[in-house]
């Protein structure tokens, strides 16, 4: 099981340049990636998209690849124009905000178009796709490294939660039955209480039997099986080495319609209690397993 959130670096170097990469994602409940690459080596942008898909299922994924030959290096400039107009529009926003933040020259040196470089250091694609590729696998080995560890906190907490339901669920089926008994012996009671002496011309067997299926709409067995069921599911997933995030988002929503069904049918208080204790459990389920890849 892993975690959405992760983070990973690489760096790699050649004579005739050095290749950084940082890899940072988030909770999504889809694939979403996004990068900022260095203009020389915009061409690997599809490349190393379609590495990233291959390794992860889930998340907002943001990398940055900054790319700096080793020669040349008198042939970048910085685009003056560019950045004054960047710095201008830093100092009106900070004042319209009331930010205090600094900004720095570094920074704003990396943003498109801030340095200009000549077409002689523009690298050929074959000599960098292929260090460009390693450098991303290594940045995302490390990045799901993180996921998986913080993946494996999440699965102890989701057990706890996933062990608290199934407790519950026993104390709900010890007592459902002896619950509805008595749920219907008091719909009887009640019955004949108010029947009583106008109950002349009456079929007092029939009013009963209405009773009675008054008393079964509040039978939670079905529930309860269902219940069992979708906890058996929850069970196998967290034990699967695929990614299950949004199987178990699916369960979860499951468990919690059932459990609503549960809170609306259960007879007597015991029972009602339990289901409310089912119902934040699950409920605290759902939100544990949005962080789940």
């Amino acid at each position: 099981m892993r975690s959405m959130t992760g983070y990973g670096d690489a760096v790699s170097e050649t004579p005739e340049f050095v290749l950084g990469i940082d890899i940072k994602a988030v909770n999504n409940r889809f694939l979403k990636i996004s990068s900022k690459i260095s203009d020389e080596v915009s061409f690997l942008q599809v490349d190393l998209d379609e590495a990233v898909r291959k390794r992860l299922a889930r998340g907002s994924i943001f990398f940055t690849l900054r790319f700096q030959p080793t020669t040349f290096s008198d042939l970048y400039q910085v685009n003056e124009d560019v950045v004054k107009k960047y710095v201008d529009t830093v100092k009106k926003l900070r004042e319209e905000l009331g930010s205090t933040e600094d900004v720095r020259l570094q920074d704003i040196l990396t943003l498109p178009g801030a340095i200009k470089a000549d077409d002689s250091v523009i690298p050929e694609r074959a000599a960098v796709l292929p260090i460009a590729l390693e450098t991303m696998e290594n940045a995302l080995a490390k990045m799901i490294e993180m996921r998986e560890h913080e993946g494996g906190n999440l699965r102890e907490e989701l057990r706890v939660r996933y062990e608290n339901v199934g407790s519950l669920m026993g104390e709900v089926k010890k007592a459902a039955p002896q619950a509805l008994e008595e749920h219907f012996r008091k719909l009887e009671e009640r019955t004949r209480a108010l029947l009583g002496e106008q109950k002349a011309g009456l079929d007092e067997g029939g009013i009963l039997r209405e009773a009675a299926i008054i008393a079964e709409r509040s039978d939670i067995s079905e529930e309860i099986a269902r219940m069992d069921s979708h906890l058996d599911q929850f069970s196998e997933a967290m034990e699967s080495t695929e990614p299950v995030g949004r199987k178990l988002e699916f369960i979860c929503q499951e468990m919690f319609r059932e459990s609503n069904t549960m809170g609306s049918k259960a007879p007597g208080s015991e029972v009602g209690r339990s289901v409310v204790e089912i119902k934040a459990e699950v409920d605290r389920l759902k939100e544990q397993v949005l962080n789940v890849e």
